[in-house]
This record gives C-alpha cells, structure tokens and sequence, in this order.
C-alpha cells in the first residue's frame, strides 16, 4: 500500500519539470530533475534488490523529490491562480468601458 501511494507521487512529480518549464521556471524545473532521476533509480532498486542500510541516501532523495515536488507543484497552481485572476480582471475592464 505504501509503494502504491510512493509510486503515485512519483508519477506525478516526473511531470512536473515539464510544466514548470512550460511556465517559464526553467531553474527550478532543471532543479528538480536530478530529484527526479535519483527517486527512479531509489524505486527501481527498492523493487529489484532491496535497500540496505548503507544506501539511506537513497531514501533521502526519494523523499527530497516528493517535498520539492509538492512546492513546484504549489508554484504551478498559484501560477494558474494569478493568470486567471488577470483574465478576469482584464475581462472586467473591457466589459465596463462598453
């Protein structure tokens, strides 16, 4: 059950440097890429080998991934947030000097 929800997340955050780049936060989203390629390679060697004490490091990008993921993701949608708001006022504006 745990994986599934890890593997979820894990999806959804390997999306997100493309739409971070999409809307112009190239940084970040080239920021989050070696995020993204450590937390596959932490899944792929969960699921084939097991992780051993040694390699918690792993564990540690896996979840720096997910938190960087959740803020990326936080950015894109207040993003969205503001230009829809714009198109509404700008919308307004028009409508009133009818």
């Amino acid at each position: 059950m745990m994986m599934d929800i890890l593997l979820i997340f894990l999806l959804v955050f390997s999306c997100t440097p493309f739409i971070l780049w999409g809307d112009n936060w190239k940084k970040t989203a080239i920021g989050q890429i070696p995020l993204v390629v450590g937390a596959w390679y932490t899944f792929y060697q969960h699921m084939t080998a097991g992780i051993g004490t040694g390699e918690m490091l792993l564990w540690g990008i896996f979840f720096a991934n997910i938190v960087y993921g959740h803020i990326a993701f936080t950015i894109v949608l207040l993003e969205m947030r503001k230009t829809i708001k714009q198109k509404q006022i700008i919308k307004k504006s028009v409508e009133f000097s009818k």
